[in-house]
């Protein structure tokens, strides 16, 4: 029964308060409940209880289900580095910014933007009428499939945003003179300067740039910082040996 259950009837499911979850539209749609004399005197006790009681299991089950469904209609990528630039982006922003959605569509939004580029043909495109669409059509979605979904995504996007700070750590050149007067401030700069470069570098125009995967733009980003970091490695050992001689004579 609990398979009946859409990803939609998660903003009833979550409300803590049992005396105020919406159980007559469970009973719709769940178990086809009419909105009839007849029908209230044949269904409603008999099944009130029936689908309050689905609905204490599946919480018992709870929302950070992990099984993934190899079968669901709705493909996932290989990992959410593979998706482009403009999606994580889009993506962050979703996970980590407060927004008016109710849990089920902040739900849908998440997978929706992680998910779109293997599910449709058409580019990506936040505020395209197609991608709202898809997002709209996941509200339908079987519940536990979109929840396992939604918490791999979570767990995913964690373990690529890790190992890229490990990585960059590894050649991060600490300029206190910089930080205290410039480089607090130009991390908003950082989209812009990483977009120009995608250009420059592949002959990519703007619009191509974005749709460039996340993994490429940020092993290039890398690459970048290593030549940049092996480059202060010489002019500091350049300084030092001045400063050697310096001392010598």
């Amino acid at each position: 029964m609990k398979d009946k259950f859409k990803l939609k009837h998660y903003d009833i499911l979550s409300i803590a308060e049992k005396d105020k979850q919406d159980i007559a539209t469970l009973m719709v749609d769940i178990l086809g409940y009419k909105n009839s004399f007849f029908g209230k005197a044949k269904w409603f006790l008999k099944n009130f209880m029936k689908v309050r009681t689905i609905v204490d299991e599946i919480n018992r089950i709870g929302f950070d289900y992990k099984k993934l469904n190899e079968n669901s209609y709705i493909k996932k990528p290989a990992s959410v580095d593979h998706i482009s630039y403009e999606q994580m982006l889009n993506l962050q922003n979703a996970v980590s910014q407060k927004n008016d959605l109710t849990p089920a569509k902040h739900i849908a939004r998440v997978i929706a933007i992680a998910t779109y580029s293997d599910n449709r043909e058409t580019l990506y495109k936040l505020d395209s009428k197609i991608y709202k669409r898809y997002e709209e059509d996941l509200l339908k979605q079987p519940l536990f499939d979109m929840m396992a979904l939604y918490n791999w995504i979570l767990e995913d996007l964690k373990a690529t945003s890790d190992n890229w700070t490990k990585v960059f750590f590894s050649v991060e050149v600490i300029d206190k003179d910089y930080q205290k007067h410039a480089g607090t401030h130009m991390h908003q700069f950082n989209v812009v300067n990483t977009l120009k470069n995608i250009c420059a570098d592949f002959g990519y125009t703007e619009k191509e740039a974005w749709q460039v995967s996340y993994y490429l733009v940020m092993t290039n980003n890398y690459e970048k910082a290593s030549s940049n970091w092996i480059q202060a490695n010489i002019q500091a050992e350049k300084e030092a040996e001045i400063e050697r001689n310096r001392k010598n004579k």
